[in-house]
C-alpha cells in the first residue's frame, strides 16, 4: 500500500537509538518517490521535540532536500 501511497519526496530522520528507528528504514525502503533517511547517531524518538542538537540536525537536513524536491513555482494555469 505505501508502495502506491508514497510518492511524493520523502525524508525521513530517525535518531539511532529510537525505538521507532525500524519503522523509519521500513518506510524509507517501500517509499517509491525521491526520499532520503537520515540516522542521527545517538538520538532518541523524542530528542526530536526538544534536544536542540537534535532538532537543528532535522532541519539542517530537511531544509536542502525539499528546496531540491519541491518547487515555488505556481502550477500552470494554462
Amino acid at each position: 500500500m505505501v508502495e502506491d501511497l508514497l510518492t511524493q519526496p520523502i525524508l525521513v530522520v530517525a535518531g539511532s537509538e529510537a525505538g521507532s528507528l525500524w519503522m523509519s528504514t521500513e518506510l524509507h525502503g517501500r517509499a517509491c518517490g525521491p526520499k532520503k533517511l537520515q540516522v542521527v547517531e545517538g538520538g532518541t524518538h523524542m530528542d526530536f521535540y526538544d534536544v536542540p542538537k537534535y532538532v537543528d540536525r532535522a532541519v539542517a537536513e530537511a531544509t536542502p532536500f525539499f528546496k531540491e524536491h519541491l518547487t515555488t513555482e505556481p502550477a500552470d494555469q494554462g
